[in-house]
């Protein structure tokens, strides 16, 4: 995809702190927030734990399926991981309609994995998605993180927000109470 980077991936220290904590969010399914300067590596890093890099370019054209699409079906369900970036300044129908479809199609990739010979295997309301991790989540006004607040209180599955350094401080303001917090420099 143009705009990504290319090339060996290299895996940090940086990275491995953010592999352990995203790890933990999703297992323990709690709030997270994660922020550091530009450049650190934050959005590699949740692209990579989620396996993005196969997913998102069928997640973005969706349509009729290719035997080849297996590989992201794969991918998705071994991550269990949704990676959203909302927006500048989009309204909070924007960001309830994308996260809607973004975890439908990434729910019906994962059943397909787990049952590559039924359609639509999966009964309504199973959560196949373990993590939903949201980068520059400092785009999200108040009703938007209020919504996303609501969702994980619905869901029950881990939420991520990923940010630059002040995202702690405006989360303070709002009845979120993340259970951790990592800073990567």
């Amino acid at each position: 995809m143009a705009g990504h980077r290319t090339g060996t991936f290299i895996a940090t220290k940086e990275h491995r702190r953010f592999v352990e904590f995203a790890s933990a969010v999703k297992k323990h399914r709690y709030i997270g927030i994660c922020f550091g300067p530009a450049g650190v590596g934050k959005t590699v890093s949740v692209r990579r734990f989620a396996r993005w890099d196969k997913a998102e370019p069928l997640l973005l054209t969706w349509g009729p399926r290719d035997p080849s699409d297996a590989i992201a079906y794969k991918a998705l369900a071994k991550a269990r991981t949704a990676f959203y970036t909302p927006t500048v300044g989009g309204p909070v129908r924007e960001v309830r309609d994308d996260l809607n479809q973004l975890m439908c199609r990434i729910e019906g990739c994962i059943d397909l994995a787990l049952h590559p010979d039924q359609v639509l295997a999966n009964p309504k309301g199973r959560n196949l998605i373990e993590l939903l991790v949201i980068d520059e989540a400092e785009r999200l006004s108040t009703p938007s993180l209020e919504h996303v607040r609501d969702f994980f209180d619905r869901t029950g599955i881990g939420v991520i927000l990923i940010g630059m350094p002040g995202l702690e401080r405006k989360l303070e303001r709002y009845p979120f109470h993340p259970a951790t917090v990592i800073a990567l420099r």
